[in-house]
């Protein structure tokens, strides 16, 4: 038996130390995931970030860091549920744990469809996944802390961090809803270009996804 297959098997006899472990993930994963988004506008810096939205770096020299951005943020999603999956105990937070789920399941999707044209049928995919992670994970955040807050005597010493962050992923998606209605829609469909700041409300959107989670 090798030490992989040990160390899998003690993880098994151990939920405490496979959470530990997946918390450790999810941590590395999102970190990953800043890192990887900021290094695109590094070595894309064709694509502005005040009018070209995220998925755009596709279309560049880079698109497979994008690819990579994404899955490894459906990556660090999926192991914050493994993580806090025992430590969740009310009903509202099962159902902010499979909001999670849904929202990472769409960012790794999102990772396959990054390289094709939105028009496609693949590119329609792409924005479909990626719009389910950021409407979703901002209320599987406020579902799950508050469930934490309330139910679980273990993290009430860190009730002010877990409020906080239940909070700051919807402010950002709420922001951004808020920003394209009063600033982007009047403006048509065809709103699009360098007068047309719609680059940085998603890019928030989107961090604050991450420090949420």
């Amino acid at each position: 038996m090798n030490n992989v297959t040990k160390r899998s098997l003690v993880s098994m006899r151990n939920p405490s130390q496979a959470a530990e472990l997946a918390a450790w993930l999810a941590i590395l994963a999102t970190g990953a995931t800043i890192f990887l988004l900021i290094s695109l506008h590094a070595l894309s810096p064709e694509f502005s970030p005040s009018w070209r939205v995220i998925s755009e770096y596709a279309f560049g020299h880079y698109a497979w860091v994008l690819s990579l951005m994404f899955l490894s943020r459906g990556i660090g999603t999926w192991a914050l549920v493994v993580a806090i999956w025992s430590q969740v105990h009310t009903n509202s937070g099962k159902v902010g744990l499979w909001f999670l789920i849904i929202a990472g399941t769409g960012e790794a999707m999102a990772s396959s469809y990054a390289l094709h044209p939105p028009l496609s049928t693949r590119g329609t995919l792409h924005v479909v996944f990626g719009t389910s992670q950021l409407a979703l994970l901002p209320f599987a955040a406020l579902l799950i802390n508050l469930s934490l807050v309330r139910n679980n005597e273990a993290w009430r010493p860190t009730r002010r961090l877990l409020l906080w962050t239940a909070g700051f992923p919807l402010f950002g998606f709420l922001s951004f809803a808020v920003y394209s209605a009063i600033f982007v829609f009047p403006l048509g469909p065809g709103a699009y270009g360098p007068g047309v700041n719609i680059g940085w409300p998603p890019r928030f959107a989107f961090l604050t996804s991450c420090c949420g989670s």
